[in-house]
């Protein structure tokens, strides 16, 4: 049985923040000929908008409800509050309404809810990767965070891989926030009696609110800017969307002054260093170059893009950020290597290698 889908009642919204309007324009893309024509216009009604006007943010406080899965909040009846489904699959809300409902009558009584206090949900779809993380759920913190101190909140985050449950401590920690108050949760339904849940901040492929880039300021203002001037971000670690004869590629970026970077080797503060103080970044996209972020305004940025990947997540932080954005689309080459159709290897051409690094 699929969950009645329910809105935020207007009683609940706590506080309201004005999201401010945005300029936004074309991004420059090389090789748009090789981008299939279904994956082009999923994308172009966002980089089509000329501008993105001011909206709501709001703040929500729920009483007596249950979280499940990656951030999907239910009531007592098992209805969906819609405002928490973001990029869930139906087949993932239904699971996680059957749990729910599951758990609501286990024994013919509800679970005790969690009285500790309110608590913020940091949960949604993309738990396990660092750009949903750093874009879309830590902002969240930072808000409420910064505009409902006297609330004692507690924060809900999501059990992440190791390297990745790291950087979320460090976030936490640089926004000035005691790890003793979040509560880490796997997709187990657990009931809370006060809930807090923020709303317009983003819409993963279709918006991010200027407000975002608050949170990641106040991550970086006391990180000294790094060494190296110009940084070249690779993928080949992860085993998925690497560059086809990388190691050469590498020994180009190295002619051309550039730093070799992999991010997982990394910790939070040293990455947010090195791309505070870079003014030229060339990275294969992924979750490492939403470190973008942290560059300075007007830096040149090239990401290295699947032609079959629809993606304006990254447009967006450099819109934001007003850096100086490219992307390059490389044909795809060799097997799927991870869970998606264009985590295959990557062919790079030579004129575009100079491209990506000349100047």
């Amino acid at each position: 049985m699929r969950p009645t889908p329910i809105s935020l009642p207007d009683d609940s919204v706590i506080l309201t923040l004005a999201s401010p309007g945005f300029d936004a324009g074309y991004p420059r893309v090389v090789n748009s000929e090789l981008i299939p024509q279904s994956i082009l216009q999923a994308m172009e009604w966002a980089w089509n908008t000329p501008r993105f006007p001011e909206r709501a943010v709001r703040v929500a406080r729920l009483k007596d409800v249950w979280v499940a899965r990656e951030g999907l909040v239910f009531d007592q009846k098992g209805d969906l509050y819609r405002e928490t489904i973001t990029q869930h699959s139906e087949a993932e809300i239904d699971q996680a309404h059957a749990a729910v409902l599951a758990a609501i009558g286990q024994g013919g009584r509800a679970a005790e809810p969690d009285t500790a206090g309110p608590i913020l949900l940091c949960k949604k779809r993309g738990i396990g990767n660092y750009g949903h993380w750093m874009m879309e759920m830590l902002p969240k913190a930072h808000l409420v965070h910064t505009h409902l101190p006297d609330l004692g909140v507690r924060f809900l985050v999501g059990l992440a891989p190791g390297h990745l449950n790291d950087s979320m401590a460090f976030s936490l920690s640089m926004l000035g926030i005691d790890l003793a108050r979040t509560l880490v949760a796997d997709d187990t339904p657990l009931r809370f009696a006060d809930l807090l849940l923020v709303d317009g901040l983003s819409e993963h492929g279709g918006f991010m609110s200027p407000l975002v880039l608050d949170a990641a300021e106040a991550v970086a203002r006391s990180v000294t800017p790094g060494g190296a001037d110009r940084l070249f971000v690779s993928r080949r670690t992860t085993g998925i969307r690497r560059i086809v004869d990388e190691d050469d590629l590498i020994g180009l970026a190295l002619s051309h002054g550039y730093r070799l970077v992999e991010p997982d080797a990394l910790s939070l503060p040293e990455q947010v260093a090195l791309f505070k103080g870079a003014s030229r970044i060339v990275g294969v996209m992924g979750a490492a170059m939403t470190n973008i972020v942290f560059a300075p305004p007007g830096a040149r940025v090239v990401n290295l893009t699947p032609a079959g990947m629809p993606d304006t997540f990254f447009w967006f932080i450099a819109t934001l950020r007003g850096l100086d954005y490219t992307e390059i689309r490389c044909a795809q080459s060799g097997p799927v290597r991870g869970v998606m159709p264009w985590d295959t290897d990557l062919i790079l051409s030579l004129q575009d290698r100079e491209r990506a690094f000349a100047g």
